[in-house]
């Protein structure tokens, strides 16, 4: 697959081109992918995905940007396990942001990636103030010679997938739903830093991880997940929360902290790459009255995280 971030540097040739953000990338933009491939197949063109760097929100409405799904370089490793000839990601500027549907399907549809087939989502938008849509597309496309598909969106439990249907899900802790629409669990990524040392004086030490800034992960609780440290895969349980026992009602927490304990890990973690995968929720975040009842309840949430019997923990080898 050849990874390019301009479209300066595109050979000329024609081609089957998916558009979208892709955020989450889940099983309906897979869908979308999936088809362009089988057109590039049978029509004998380059496969191509086109995204962008960032949420065309983040330039257009920053106070409106919604948290990602997946963070770029996530995205790029998603994308690019469906395997099209070609993955663009282009940067998203003030100067693209402000080109019309027509000038869009011009410079860049028509002309940077000579398409012959364009493959989008029925909701997809485009253009300046998003005023273009698939039908847009379709009639510029028939000025332009290109074909457009604009693929049914997916549905799931009878309703739309859709990347904000899978955030409100994640904060409800809905994990099993988000596993059906994403097609694998959701996790995040980030490093090991260090943290206040209160798992480790409780006799549980946790692994603090810094998540990347404007993602979004399960809301508050604490989950069974797995998680993987240098190639290598291990049960975890996971508190997302704001640490609510050694804070007084009255304090603002306003930092939530992800902390991971995981089974059968020694050895030191700090400054490591870290993904967790949620797999499912075991609690709600509690405050408890004393310490020992919080870590007697910890060690109630190891031993379920231990005992969980899922499908996940096998395709990565553990038991």
């Amino acid at each position: 697959m050849e990874l390019h971030t301009s479209l300066d540097t595109l050979a000329r040739r024609p081609r089957a081109v998916a558009i979208g953000t892709f955020d989450g990338v889940h099983i309906g933009h897979q869908e979308v992918v999936r088809t362009t491939l089988q057109a590039a197949r049978e029509e004998g063109l380059t496969s191509t995905v086109l995204t962008f760097d960032r949420h065309p929100m983040a330039l257009i409405d920053a106070a409106h940007l919604p948290r990602l799904l997946t963070p770029a370089k996530v995205k790029i490793a998603l994308l690019a396990g469906l395997h099209p000839d070609e993955l663009i990601v282009l940067p998203f500027t003030a100067e693209l942001a402000r080109q019309s549907a027509e000038e869009f399907c011009r410079t860049v549809v028509a002309g940077a990636l000579r398409a012959s087939v364009v493959v989008v989502g029925a909701n997809f938008t485009f253009g300046a103030g998003g005023a273009g849509t698939a039908q847009t597309l379709e009639a510029l496309g028939a000025e332009l010679r290109f074909r457009t598909n604009a693929v049914p969106l997916a549905t799931a439990g009878g309703k739309p997938i859709s990347s904000t249907r899978i955030r409100r899900l994640l904060q409800t802790g809905a994990l099993e739903e988000v596993r059906e629409i994403l097609g694998r669990p959701p996790s995040t990524h980030g490093s090991v830093v260090e943290g206040l040392r209160r798992g480790r004086a409780l006799g549980v030490p946790t692994a603090n991880l810094e998540v990347e800034a404007g993602t979004i992960f399960p809301g508050r609780g604490v989950y069974a997940a797995r998680a993987m440290v240098d190639g290598r895969w291990y049960r975890a349980a996971v508190n997302v929360g704001h640490n609510p026992t050694f804070h007084s009602r009255r304090e603002e927490a306003v930092v939530v902290h992800v902390e991971a304990f995981l089974l059968d890990f020694s050895g030191n973690i700090y400054g490591h790459e870290i993904q967790v995968d949620f797999l499912h929720k075991i609690r709600d975040e509690a405050r408890f009255g004393d310490v020992p009842s919080l870590v007697a309840q910890m060690q109630v949430d190891i031993r379920l995280a231990a005992e969980l019997a899922d499908p996940a923990f096998a395709e990565v080898g553990l038991s």
